[in-house]
Formats: C-alpha cells, structure tokens, sequence
C-alpha cells in the first residue's frame, strides 16, 4: 500500500512539473502569447502605441515623438546592453537614453537582437523570455527610426551567460539582457 501511495505521489509531481511562472505587462490591446510552460501572456499595444515599451512605469504616459536626448554618459561608447530585472521584459524609462543612443549608432545598419535570461526558470520559459525581450528592444528601436525590416530577433535564453563565476544575485542580474550586434 505504501508503495502504491509512493508512486501515486511521484507520478502526480512530475505531471504537475515545476511552479509556473507569471510574466505581466500592462496594455490595451490583447494578443495571447504562449510562455512555453504551460501558460499564456496576454500582450498588446502599449499606450504609447508600441508593445512592450513602456517609458514611463506602469503603462503611464504616452511615448511621444520617439525624440529623446542621448545621455552625456554613452556619448563616446558603442552599442550598450540592455539589463532587465527578474522574469521583466518592458523597456523602463531609464533604458530610454541606452535605447536612443543605440538607434542613433544602428540607424544604416542591419542588426541582430538577442534576447538573454539568467538561468532561473526552465529552458522554454527562458527562451520565450529572451524573445520577448528581443521583441521589445526591437519595438524600442522602431520607435526610434530604426526600419523593423532591418532587425532580426534571436532568443538565446539562458545558454549565452554573460556571467559564470557564481549563482550570485549580482551575476544574474549581468545575465538578464539584450544584446544588439551588427549584421555584416
């Protein structure tokens, strides 16, 4: 009896897997999207009239004409990643100046955006994560004169880390970003 119950019980835990994850965003229109573990995201249109870009916190405010003046502190660097908290996708106001700077660098180029994750999370949610990430450093872009044709979206997931030396909260956080490379 003790072993019918035992395996009952391991039965019933790996049909039910790991605990689900919920990713929100606020919008105003609706699209579902699956997250890859079972579940499904609903996503639109921001007020500002991109997805996943919302500049002011919390869906407030509108975006505007997408002019925005670049930051004195990326006036003589590259192309800069951008860094996302935990299991968050949205572009925040404060990536505004990191997303312009990069539009204003990108403007003739064919770009490739990955989408990354720390290594929280099963493999599926990870890569949907990454794609969504990519998808709103795409919509960012858009917003700032960036032609969409000229933008591939890869999603990486957990398997490119920035940072390997610890499981640290610090080394996470390196791996929660985007990347924006060149396409030659």
């Amino acid at each position: 009896m003790k072993q019918i119950l035992l395996t009952a019980a391991t039965v019933a835990l790996i049909m039910t897997g790991c605990a689900q994850k919920k990713v929100s965003t606020v919008t105003t229109g609706a699209n579902n999207v699956p997250t890859g573990n079972g579940t499904t995201v609903t996503q639109g249109t921001t007020s500002n009239g991109y997805e996943n870009v919302d500049p002011y916190g919390n869906g407030s405010g509108q975006y505007g004409n997408g002019e925005y003046n670049v930051d004195s502190q990326y006036a003589n660097s590259g192309v800069q990643n951008v860094y996302f908290d935990s299991d968050q996708y949205n572009i925040t106001s404060d990536k505004l100046g990191i997303i312009a700077h990069n539009a204003k660098l990108l403007k003739s180029n064919r770009v490739k955006i990955e989408g990354h994750c720390d290594a929280t999370g099963s493999d599926e949610y990870n890569y949907a994560l990454g794609l969504r990430r990519a998808k709103a450093a795409k919509d960012a872009l858009r917003s700032n004169g960036i032609n969409p044709t000229q933008i591939t979206l890869v999603s990486m997931g957990e398997s490119s880390p920035e940072c390997v030396t610890s499981s640290s909260a610090e080394c996470y956080a390196k791996n929660r970003r985007v990347e924006f490379k060149v396409i030659q």
